[in-house]
């Protein structure tokens, strides 16, 4: 039978309690390691970086015995990432995001159509801006321009993301 027991910390100390129905201790490791994931998650929230950015951030600071202790690499990526999305859907007032698309054809949701600058229209060449006017006013104004593509992180039926910084 599985002890319902938890072990509660106080910053890096393990506060173990008196009950007298327990007759083990706990793994100190193992509670690190999940305060670690909590950490993690939290941090993916704040920087809005990658998990295993937000991991190595964590991981970095954590002692050996904790760090044998952590899940899988990508158990800890899927859960931060669930974590992210629960906490950016309960900001968005639980709006569902729209739905993965299936073929050129499709039209930009009503709710998007204020962040679409340009759309060429549905086709093979299709190129479609998403940003806003005071963003583009600011591309105008600035004196140097950086761009990055993707071709790894894009639904696949684009071909590239390319984004634009100043």
């Amino acid at each position: 039978m599985k002890c319902k027991a938890r072990l509660t910390t106080s910053g890096d100390r393990v506060v173990i309690s008196r009950d007298p129905r327990h007759n083990h201790t706990g793994n100190v490791s193992i509670a690190r390691a999940r305060k670690a994931v909590g950490k993690m998650k939290n941090k993916k929230t704040d920087l809005t970086v990658a998990p295993s950015s937000s991991q190595a951030a964590v991981m970095s600071q954590l002692p050996d015995d904790t760090l044998m202790a952590l899940p899988r690499r990508a158990t800890v990526s899927k859960s931060i990432r669930r974590h992210r999305k629960k906490v950016t859907d309960a900001a968005n007032g639980d709006t569902p995001r729209p739905a993965i698309l299936k073929d050129l054809l499709f039209d930009i949701p009503e709710s998007f159509a204020d962040i679409v600058v340009f759309d060429s229209g549905p086709g093979d060449n299709r190129l479609i801006l998403i940003s806003c006017h005071e963003l583009v006013d600011g591309l105008a104004r600035a004196s140097m321009w950086l761009a990055d593509g993707t071709f790894k992180v894009v639904p696949s039926m684009f071909f590239q993301l390319y984004t634009i910084h100043f």
